[in-house]
């Protein structure tokens, strides 16, 4: 179980969490909403440990996440941080294969390219990461993470966490569909928590178990889908009107009207 309880947040004489008490549990998807500066992402950099300087506790498999090595952070939790970085010209495959590092020398190749078959990027392995598309970047990205959790050692046997910050935002709806299926399958298989930021509430609904909807900082609703997607609530979130109609398959159907 990954854990926060009373957990706030404070940089630069501005408080951005407040009072946040949420827990994820293994094999379920757990998505985090809200309006532009709500403190999604910073509550995602809480979670998985990118940012200490927290009051309140967050433990993890009920283990205090201040108090694990970088090592051992990498074990038990891949984060997908909004915005990724690289100045050198690596090629797709290393990209993937270095989160791969536990695994032998000779399984590397073939473990790379399984894993970007998952986002349909293994025709680009031989490519330059930096003449990519952002869309393509995006999925390599994602290859590495899930195969970060993967093909960890045999001998890690906790439960584990895939934390991703807007990980859709450059793809188009096909793919976004498809990366939320193979967490959901990811999630099931592996008994692997994933915890996603989003903007999009209706992929949210869609493939999310449980939600938690923030705004300035602080909790609005958390729960099941069903129960915090009501109109009134996301109305007052998003500050414009919000219809909520039922989709043909069962899930809440968000239409600003």
């Amino acid at each position: 179980m990954l854990v926060a309880k009373n957990l706030s947040f404070e940089t630069a004489n501005k408080r951005i969490l407040e009072n946040i008490s949420v827990s994820i549990a293994p094999g379920e998807i757990f998505t985090i909403l809200g309006p532009n500066g709500a403190g999604k992402s910073t509550l995602l950099k809480c979670l998985s440990g990118d940012f200490q300087h927290f009051s309140g506790k967050i433990e993890i498999n009920q283990q205090s996440i201040n108090q694990l090595t970088d090592e051992k952070l990498a074990e038990l939790r891949a984060v997908m941080p909004q915005f990724i970085r690289l100045d050198f010209p690596f090629l797709v495959r290393e990209v993937v294969q270095m989160a791969l590092q536990p695994i032998p020398k000779a399984q590397l190749l073939p473990t790379a390219i399984k894993a970007l078959e998952r986002f349909e990027v293994a025709h680009l392995q031989a490519r330059n990461y930096l003449t990519l598309s952002g869309g393509e970047q995006q999925r390599v990205q994602l290859a590495r993470v899930f195969a970060q959790l993967e093909h960890q050692s045999s001998s890690t046997l906790s439960d584990r966490y895939l934390l991703l910050d807007e990980c859709t935002s450059n793809l188009d709806l096909a793919h976004q569909h498809q990366v939320f299926q193979a967490a959901r399958q990811f999630a099931k298989t592996h008994n692997v928590g994933v915890i996603a930021v989003l903007h999009d509430l209706n992929l949210a609904a869609q493939y999310s178990d449980r939600s938690l909807i923030l705004k300035d900082g602080k909790i609005q609703a958390l729960g099941e889908v069903k129960r915090v997607y009501q109109a009134n609530l996301l109305s007052n979130v998003y500050g414009l009107p919000i219809k909520v109609m039922p989709h043909p398959k069962g899930w809440p159907y968000i239409l600003p009207s």
